[in-house]
């Protein structure tokens, strides 16, 4: 039985291993980026709470559906008092 078990074990440790470091990843990529409005959808409190309680399946999640774009910018806010600028015109 030991030749059955010294694998296994390997196997289920590497996994392991590699789930918590995309776990680790995922938590301090979501911490990182510096505005709200850069996430796919939700927001930064939102993504790390699914990634602290949701574990690999919640770092797989924020990968999938939650991290920015490469090269996303953060939307400039309005001052206070002032409206949103109005989007382009669309082409014609």
């Amino acid at each position: 039985m030991e030749w059955f078990f010294g694998p296994f074990f390997a196997f289920f440790g590497l996994f392991t291993l590699a789930g918590f470091i995309l776990w680790i990843w995922a938590l301090i990529d979501c911490v990182r980026v510096p505005d709200d409005s850069m996430f796919q959808s939700g927001n930064k409190l939102v993504w790390v709470l699914i990634i602290v309680f949701a574990h690999f399946i919640g770092a797989i999640l924020y990968l999938l559906i939650g991290r920015p774009k490469a090269g996303a910018t953060p939307e400039p806010s309005p001052a206070p008092g002032q409206a949103p600028p109005m989007p382009p015109p669309p082409p014609s």
